[in-house]
Formats: structure tokens, sequence, C-alpha cells
């Protein structure tokens, strides 16, 4: 069997840096907004929504919940299929974000 390997390279302090932060903190405002209704923040959040699905009779016998961790994400996702991704969720609805262009971003 052969082992796969790829190589991981720091972006820390590098020139690509701040804009990476700036777009990361543009583009999660807006994903955040989309995947709020779908989304657990953490045990607090899960017990009041269960409370609230058990008591608007969401969850039934036949549900099942689980849960999973996702690790080492960023090394398996393909990164140009990853950005066309990413366009199209801001296409989707969207012309400017913060006054700049998607094509921009």
């Amino acid at each position: 069997e052969e082992t796969l390997l790829r190589p991981i390279v720091s972006s820390m302090n590098t020139p690509t840096t701040g804009i990476s932060k700036f777009l990361g903190k543009l583009v999660r405002r807006l994903f955040d907004k989309h995947v709020r209704s779908t989304t657990i923040i953490d045990g607090v959040h899960f017990i009041r929504l269960s409370k609230r699905c058990t008591a608007n009779d969401c969850l039934k016998t036949t549900t099942y919940l689980c849960t999973f961790d996702i690790t080492d994400i960023y090394t398996v996702l393909p990164q140009e299929e990853s950005l066309d991704i990413l366009t199209e969720f801001l296409q989707y609805g969207y012309r400017k974000v913060k006054r700049i262009s998607i094509d921009a971003i």
C-alpha cells in the first residue's frame, strides 16, 4: 500500500495573511447567516434546540441523532473545487458583499 504525502506549508505572517483574514471575516458572516438554522453551536445550544424540538413534536421515535468530528479537512479539500463552491454560494443571492463585487472576492 502506497502512502500518499502532501506538503503542508505554513502561511502565517506571509504577504497573503492580511487579505486571507479580511476575506475570511467577510465570507464567514454570510455563511453563518445561511447555516444558522441547521448548525448547533455548543452544548447549551443543543439542549435548547432539543427542548424546542421536543415541545414542537419535531423529534420522532425514528429520529437518529449523531455527532462527528472532521479532522484535517483542509488537507483534503481540492482548492479549485472549493473556490467554485464559494463562488456559487456567493452568486446565489449576492451581487456585492460590503460594496465588494463577487468577482473581486
